[in-house]
């Protein structure tokens, strides 16, 4: 299995191996040693704020990055699902978009926009009438 650099989750495939094995976190740490310590503290801390700062060197530097990982043993390819990968980090747009939505099912909307992963800025109600409102979403 090749992975193009360009694949929108490419940085997540990193997160995801780091965790799971040592010897590419080892090897990864060989190709990035200007982020060893957060590519050290990504592996076993799941909510450190390094892991962003890994996200951002594997999209600074897709091709090194996307070749690194094609060149990968199989064994540490097939460990990558990238179903799941894509399932995990999906998320809806919302940004743009106006919903309308019934007072008495605000619940069920607001849990289907986490369920999305619904993915805006802000949004902003507007009464409609006494059982609508318009959801602006930013």
């Amino acid at each position: 299995m090749n992975i193009d650099k360009n694949y929108q989750h490419l940085s997540k495939i990193f997160l995801e191996l780091l965790t799971i094995n040592q010897d590419f976190k080892l090897s990864f740490q060989t190709l990035a040693p200007e982020i060893y310590a957060d590519i050290e503290s990504a592996s076993t801390n799941p909510n450190c704020s390094c892991r962003g700062k890994v996200e951002n060197y594997v999209n600074s530097n897709r091709e090194k990055c996307g070749k690194f990982l094609n060149e990968s043993s199989s064994q540490i390819k097939s460990l990558i699902n990238l179903q799941d990968i894509e399932s995990k980090y999906r998320f809806v747009v919302y940004g743009g978009k106006v919903e309308r939505v019934k007072v008495t099912e605000w619940s069920n909307f607001y849990q289907k926009l986490n369920s999305d992963r619904a993915a805006y800025r802000q949004f902003s109600l507007l009464r409609v009438d006494d059982e609508h409102v318009d959801v602006f979403f930013l």
